[in-house]
Order: structure tokens, then C-alpha cells, then sequence
């Protein structure tokens, strides 16, 4: 399929999207079984910010998609797991004026994973900082390599491997090569995520204009 690839169109993520968003969220998350979003959960998040919900389609086919709201600064520096940030998913942690756009989730189909795309949705993502003139870009990285060296090491000593490249997290390593970078690590984040052992990096991308 990838050899037939006649337009990639980066487009806002409509209801009309749901069905196809659900199957490669499912294909995208497949160690997370029923780790997929409700149509009403899709449906707030337009409703809410319809300029933060993305999805790249390639000839007119979901690959990726990326979800995000924008939150206070206070609301960064205190929050610990996912539920608390986007308030057991309700997104009622949305404000409208806020200073940091909070990535909820960005996902691409295995089967277009190599082709960029996870890097031009955030690249849309930094757009959209500069043009609402917001402070940074925040989110909660998942670790995914680390239960393998969890009995061995912490998540600090982990997550500073990975930067000198002793060890290679696939989701951590092209974070810090779009110029994320490490701001705390956030212990039981994610209930479902095994493979982090529950724990994430508090990842951000200054706005420095």
C-alpha cells in the first residue's frame, strides 16, 4: 500500500471520522486492549477545540491522528496522571484562554508508521502554538521500552540513557528529536500501560517566539 500513495492531506478530525479512528487506534494501541476513544469523547473534544484535533489521511484513508486541549500553567505543574489532566476524560480541564496546549493523544496506523507523519502532526501542533501565541506544548510521553530495566533502574536514570543513547525508547527518542524536552517524571500516569510500568515524562516544546 505504502508504494501507492497518490496524496497525504492533514485535515480537522470530524464526527464523520469517528468509525475509521476507532479501528486504527485499536490496530495503533493493540498492547492496550479496549484502549480507544468514545464517539462522545471525540465529540466533546471538537466541540471544545476543534482547531486541536487533527488526522493525516493518506488517499483519503486514516493513518494517524492527534487530540490535544489547552490548560493552565498551574494545571501542568500539578497534575500526576492522565485522569487528573483531562479530568477522567469529561476535557472539562479545557480552558479556552489557557497558556499550554496539553497533547492528549497523537497515534499512527502500524502500517504507515516510517513515513513522517507522527512529525507532521506535530509540526501542526507548533503551528498552532505560534498562532494562538501560546506559551508550549505539553504532554505526558509514554516510556514503552522501560518495564524491560525497571528491576535494574529508576525512571531518571532511564530516561538519561536514552538521551546519551545507551538505550533506545522508540517514543522517547523521537520526542527529544523534535526538540521536546524532559520536565519531570510523572509516577502511575497511565493505569493501563504496562509496558511504562505506569510512569510517563512530562514532555514540553517552548514557544519561544
Amino acid at each position: 500500500m505504502i508504494e501507492n500513495i497518490d496524496n497525504i492531506e492533514l485535515q480537522f478530525l470530524t464526527l464523520n471520522d469517528y468509525k475509521q479512528l476507532k479501528e486504527v487506534m485499536i490496530e495503533a494501541y493493540s498492547s492496550m486492549p479496549d484502549s480507544y476513544w468514545k464517539e462522545s469523547h471525540i465529540e466533546s473534544l471538537i466541540d471544545k477545540f476543534p482547531e486541536g484535533q487533527v488526522v493525516i489521511k493518506i488517499n483519503n484513508q486514516l493513518a494517524g491522528c492527534a487530540l490535544s486541549i489547552l490548560v493552565n500553567q498551574s494545571k501542568i505543574d500539578e497534575h500526576q496522571t492522565y485522569n487528573e489532566i483531562t479530568s477522567n476524560c469529561t476535557f472539562d480541564t479545557h480552558k479556552p484562554n489557557g497558556q499550554i496546549l496539553y497533547g492528549i493523544d497523537i497515534f499512527i496506523k502500524p502500517e504507515f508508521r516510517g513515513l513522517r507523519l507522527a512529525r507532521r502532526l506535530y509540526d501542526y501542533r507548533k503551528e498552532l502554538c505560534e498562532k494562538l501565541n501560546l506559551k508550549a506544548i505539553a504532554f505526558g510521553g509514554r516510556i514503552p521500552n522501560y518495564h524491560q530495566y525497571e528491576d535494574e533502574i529508576s525512571p531518571k536514570e532511564y530516561i538519561e540513557k536514552v538521551r546519551r543513547k545507551e538505550i533506545v525508547d522508540p517514543v522517547l527518542n523521537f520526542q527529544i528529536s523534535n526538540d521536546f524536552h524532559p520536565s519531570k517524571i510523572l509516577k502511575g500516569y497511565l493505569e493501563e500501560d504496562k509496558q511504562s510500568s505506569e510512569y510517563a515524562v512530562l514532555l514540553k516544546w517552548d514557544n519561544i517566539y
